[in-house]
C-alpha cells in the first residue's frame, strides 16, 4: 500500500535543514553564524596609515552601535564558544564574505579544535 505525504515548502526546508545538520561541525557553524547575524553587522571603515587610506573590516555591535575590530570579535567568540583559533577565524571570514550557505559548511575544511 502506497501513501503520499504532502508537505509545504516551509516544512520541506525545515526537514531539509534537520537532515543536513547531521554533523557537529555544521551545527556549530550554524550556531556561530546565527549569533553573529543577531549581534553584529560587518562594516568597511577607512583608516589612514602613512598618508594613504586603507579599507579595514570592522563590526558594529547591534546593541549599542559601537565599532569593534575583527581581533576583538575573534577574542570574544573564542571565549564564548571555546573552539579552535583557525575554526573561529574561518567562521568569521566566511560570514563576512557570505560563504556560509544553507548547508552550514565553511569554504575550507578546518577542524573545530
Amino acid at each position: 500500500m502506497k501513501t503520499k505525504l504532502i508537505i509545504t515548502e516551509s516544512q520541506f526546508k525545515k526537514i531539509k535543514s534537520i537532515l543536513s545538520e547531521d554533523t557537529m561541525h555544521s551545527r556549530m557553524v550554524k550556531e556561530m553564524k546565527d549569533f553573529l547575524e543577531a549581534n553584529y553587522t560587518p562594516t568597511e571603515n577607512y583608516v589612514r596609515e602613512g598618508g594613504e587610506y586603507f579599507g579595514k573590516t570592522m563590526f558594529k555591535v547591534n546593541a549599542d552601535e559601537e565599532l569593534i575590530s575583527a581581533k576583538q570579535l575573534y577574542e570574544y567568540m573564542s571565549y564564548k564558544f571555546g573552539l579552535g583559533e583557525a575554526f573561529t577565524k574561518q567562521v568569521i571570514k566566511d560570514w563576512v564574505s557570505g560563504n556560509i550557505g544553507e548547508d552550514f559548511m565553511l569554504s575550507k575544511h578546518i577542524p573545530m579544535r
